[in-house]
């Protein structure tokens, strides 16, 4: 569950007090029991919530009796105000969403609590306040800096702030936008995670200073192109209106803010498995399990690519079927057992509905499904259509053979497997295998029901660190994989295998329709910092991610390291303990991700 962006904007317009007063008006209305119980819950958090708030004030103002600190006296104004009214300044905004955040992430027991467009939801407040004179732009930016080392104390909790971006007119981009990403500079932490949403007019001076961002390494800010991003989100029912103000959950994932709550990270599934399975007669190569497809086919009663090509497909089609059914099985008994009761004070359209969030309470009830080992499954597609049935240097039932023993005895051959076409270095031919299992993926999710609930099953290729555990539960395959090895990335190339570089990757994954990945996706591309040191470099990538938005594509992130320096921390992790770098979709401390 979980995995939300919250609507921070609307409580910070609103207050607590009239959360409260909004309730108790539909109980006075409710006549189904279960509606009264639902409301009762939601003022039992909300009063705790301001009990909790007075308590800081009440400490704040017995540590001011001692010290005379007027900081003390101003927490404690604050929060004597924001327990029951609106918040009247800037302070008391951040003040009250940090409140809230700390409440929900304490109730939801998960990451990736999201603060969506928080330079557009302060930003009213920033701007009233420097109007009569409560507020510098450097008190601002010290509040922000502030508010980011609070956010960070949360290591490896995934919250995502989306700033920048724009409606189908005009730039939305305000001080506040290059000011989220100084506090970033400042702090120099794994959170909170960046999402720079770009678009046509986006001013120069926002792109400089996400440059300046990407260029410390951090992995930050991702870039999302609003063209495409606003096409999926509309794509997956959302309206045109709510589409434009999407912002980012966790990693990746395109969210309609505080009105959708979609269990982003309702599942995963390994394409590359399904390869295994058939080529093993449905035994696991790792477990030795065995599993059931959809066709039980004798691999000497296939006689040529297509065949093979069409049965792959036939079996990613009835998995992602199985899959689905099972997570919409799942989110029934989330609202059953797991119900959110602070978080759907959180969402729009759960006190009006009488319904908790994750019982369908808000305007977007989706779920999700995040696919890996794309690019993996591609290669070994592709590899076997060369190797076996165009130069017929070994046969499906030798091919399966050399599987199962990880290559022993087959050395010969695996190196060949690995001079085969690889996906990322602009080759029709496997990259058209990806552009089709994509469709065919994301066409399945779209004819597929549900049954308990009443959104659509939304597609997500990004991979978070799973990549690397699903890995270790999959066997050798055709790209020339060894068992156990890390699987490809989330939509980027496998490691290693885009060699004729980033012109040559982004024309690959052009081919890709993007439009209906509603759950996001991610594309990593790797630079060693020297490369950011002149301005031609800069310029160059410019031009590239460019030129990548305007085929279409939805995302980018960077990463910005020598290899030099990964080897340095993984034998002195000690010294190189503030190191971030960038994983398929989120950042984090080197030294806190699994060596192996």
């Amino acid at each position: 569950g979980s995995h939300v962006v919250l609507a921070y904007d609307i409580l910070i317009q609103d207050g607590i007090g009239t959360q409260i007063s909004n309730i108790q008006r539909y109980i006075s209305e409710a006549i189904d029991i279960s509606n009264i119980q639902f409301y009762n819950a939601e003022l039992i958090v909300l009063r705790a919530m301001q009990e909790r708030i007075l308590k800081y004030a009440q400490k704040a103002q017995e540590q001011y009796i001692i010290s005379k600190n007027e900081n003390l006296r101003r927490i404690q104004k604050a929060c004597e105000n924001i327990a029951y009214n609106r918040p009247q300044t800037f302070y008391e905004a951040i003040q009250l969403i940090i409140f809230a955040h700390e409440n929900i992430i304490a109730e939801s027991g998960s990451g990736s609590m999201s603060f969506g467009r928080l330079d557009q939801y302060l930003y009213p407040f920033y701007k009233k306040d420097l109007y009569t004179n409560q507020l510098t732009k450097e008190s601002a930016q010290k509040l922000l800096i502030t508010l980011w080392e609070k956010i960070a104390q949360c290591k490896m909790g995934w919250q995502n702030v989306t700033i920048g971006g724009g409606t189908s007119s005009r730039d939305m981009c305000n001080d506040l936008t290059i000011m989220c990403m100084n506090a970033s500079l400042t702090v120099r932490a794994d959170q909170p995670q960046i999402s720079l949403r770009t678009h046509k007019n986006m001013s120069e001076n926002v792109w400089d200073k996400a440059f300046e961002l990407i260029r410390t390494g951090m992995g930050f800010p991702a870039l999302y192109n609003d063209e495409i991003a606003v096409k999926a989100k509309s794509n997956a029912g959302i309206s045109i209106e709510d589409a434009w103000n999407y912002s980012i959950v966790g990693c990746v994932e395109l969210s309609a803010g505080g009105k959708e709550y979609s269990h982003t990270e309702g599942a995963r599934f390994n394409w590359l498995k399904i390869l295994e399975l058939m080529l093993s007669g449905g035994v696991c190569l790792v477990t030795g399990s065995k599993y059931s497809l959809k066709e039980n086919i004798s691999l000497e009663d296939i006689s040529c690519f297509d065949e093979l090509y069409s049965w792959y497909k036939r079996e990613l089609i009835q998995f992602t079927i199985q899959i689905c059914e099972c997570i919409d099985i799942l989110s029934k008994q989330y609202s059953e057992h797991w119900p959110v009761p602070f978080l759907s004070t959180m969402m729009q359209g759960c006190i009006e509905s009488g319904k908790d969030a994750t019982n369908c309470g808000t305007y977007y009830n989706n779920l999700a499904l995040n696919c890996v080992g794309i690019a993996s499954t591609a290669d070994s597609l592709e590899a076997i259509e060369t190797l076996v049935f165009k130069d017929k240097l070994i046969t499906l039932k030798e091919l399966a053979t050399a599987l199962n023993n990880d290559f022993k005895g087959y050395e010969f051959i695996r190196r060949k497997m690995l001079l085969c076409p690889k996906y990322g270095n602009n080759i029709l031919s496997v990259d058209k295998k990806v552009q089709d299992l994509t469709d065919t993926f994301v066409n399945t999710l779209a004819k597929t029901p549900m049954k308990y609930r009443n959104g659509i099953f939304q597609a997500g290729f990004y991979t978070s660190y799973f990549h690397a555990t699903m890995g270790e539960l999959t066997g050798a395959s055709p790209d020339g994989r060894h068992a156990g090895d890390a699987l490809s990335s989330s939509l980027s190339p496998m490691a290693g295998m885009d060699k004729d570089g980033p012109t040559a990757t982004i024309n690959s994954i052009s081919r890709i329709n993007m439009e209906k990945f509603s759950n996001g996706m991610a594309l990593d591309l790797k630079f060693s910092p020297d490369f950011f040191i002149n301005t031609k470099s800069y310029q160059a990538i410019r031009i590239l991610i460019k030129e990548y938005f305007n085929k279409g594509g939805l995302e980018i992130q960077f990463n910005v390291l020598d290899k030099k320096t990964l080897l340095e921390a993984q034998k002195d992790p000690v010294k190189y303990q503030n190191l971030i770098v960038r994983v398929s979709g989120f950042s984090a401390y080197f030294i806190a991700l699994e060596q192996s």
